[in-house]
């Protein structure tokens, strides 16, 4: 959460700041005290939505492409798309993505693993770029690799649309 935190947060522009699109589904899913998650422009998707921008921080949008309409306008200088599945799927669909930063997550057992949620990426689309470049994009100094929390490992990918 913290490297996902400074990669969204963190702009080369202090004029400007990064803006998160999530589902509806997602947005509910943060507990409400870190809502909407700070020094961010937060956009929710729902079809049942109408485009419209609620606060300072938070704006309802009924699409992926409305909401980039609606931040058009903005001193906006990163667009993240973070979830759910099902906006994930629409933006790469509509080609709106350059990049992926995929957290890769292995299991000592994965077959331990109960699961409820996959997405299909078009992997072959794509092309893994190097630390040095994932560095560059998010403006780490250093990725760690191979982190290691219980029974999981963790590392922090870039991959570009070939």
């Amino acid at each position: 959460m913290a490297y996902f935190k400074r990669v969204t947060m963190r702009t080369t522009d202090p004029g400007c700041v990064n803006a998160v699109v999530m589902g509806r589904k997602t947005w509910e899913s943060i507990p409400s005290k870190f809502r909407p998650l700070p020094n961010r422009l937060n956009v929710i998707l729902s079809r049942k939505f109408a485009n419209r921008q609620l606060d300072e921080t938070t704006i309802e949008a009924n699409s992926i492409q409305s909401s980039l309409d609606l931040l058009r306008d903005k001193n906006i200088e990163k667009v993240f798309i973070i979830g759910g599945a099902e906006i994930y799927q629409e933006a790469m669909k509509s080609e709106v993505v350059d990049n992926l930063l995929i957290t890769e997550i292995s299991h000592l057992d994965p077959s331990s693993i109960e699961m409820d949620t996959f997405l299909q990426f078009p992997m072959d689309q794509w092309e893994r770029e190097s630390t040095e470049q994932l560095k560059q994009l998010t403006g780490e100094s250093d990725i760690e690799t191979d982190i290691q929390e219980g029974d999981f490992t963790y590392n922090y990918t870039l991959w570009s649309r070939k």
